[in-house]
Order: structure tokens, then sequence, then C-alpha cells
């Protein structure tokens, strides 16, 4: 029986390892795909005090902090699982432009039927290169704002 249940659990973070790599492969070359291969269509997003409901949302934002940073990458350093639908993603925003600068985050991603619903991430704003072309584009909220109940 134990067998059975770590064979299970096994292919479960497989698959959840498949969707974070692909997650941050399509963060560093093609945010359109990101948003539509990654997130569930009624997605949200919560970061520091700022979120994002769903795709067109989302969108608007992954392409201001691209125009406004175009050469930033993410790498993902350390994926931990919680249950068989949480990802914790530790990684790092470098940016092409700077080889020296580096601003480590942390995602909890939630994932139901293959796609992201939930993503809080925690990150230092005035360190996350680009941030300044998504400001336009999010609501108020997010993480530690008052009404942002956990989910």
């Amino acid at each position: 029986m134990k067998k059975k249940i770590d064979d299970q659990e096994n292919e479960t973070h497989s698959k959840l390892l498949q969707l974070v790599r692909h997650w941050e492969a399509t963060y560093n070359s093609d945010v359109e795909r990101l948003v539509f291969d990654c997130y569930a269509p009624n997605a949200h997003l919560c970061f520091n005090m700022a979120e994002v409901r769903g795709h067109a949302q989302l969108l608007r934002v992954v392409k201001g902090v691209l125009g406004a940073c175009p050469t930033r990458k993410m790498r993902v350093d350390r994926v931990l699982f919680s249950g068989d639908d949480i990802a914790i993603v530790e990684a790092a925003v470098l940016d092409d432009a700077q080889p020296d600068f580096f601003s480590p985050f942390c995602a909890i991603l939630r994932v139901q039927d293959g796609k992201i619903v939930q993503d809080r991430t925690y990150l230092e704003p005035t360190r996350w290169p680009g941030l300044e072309g998504a400001v336009a584009h999010v609501s108020p909220g997010g993480l530690g704002s008052p009404g942002s109940a956990a989910v």
C-alpha cells in the first residue's frame, strides 16, 4: 500500500514540477504562453499590495513588466510540494543587462487541472526589474493588505 501511495505522489509531484519548469521557461521566452499555458482563466495572483485576476489582467501585467525590462529572467532554484496541488517555489529574478543583479522571491502556486489557480508571490518590489511597467495594471489588495485573507 505504501508503495502505491508513493508512486501516486511521485507522479503528481512530477506533473507539478513539469508545470513549474514550463512556467519558468515561458516567463523567460513567451509571456503570452506563460499566461495561457500555465494559468487557469480565473487565476488569482497576490503579491505585496497588489492582486491580479484572470488572463486579461495578467497578460497586461506581464507585458508591462517585459516592456519595462526586456532583459529580465527567472531562475527557479528549488521546488517543494505540499500535498498534491501546491508547489512552493524558491526562485530569483535576474537581469541580463545587469550581470550582478539578483532578486530572490518565493511563490506558492496552487494548481488545479494542470493550471495555476492561485499564485502568492513574496518579493521585494524595489528589487524587481520592470515592476513599474505593471503598476497601472494591478488591483489594490494583495498580501498583507486589509481584506486579503488566505483562501
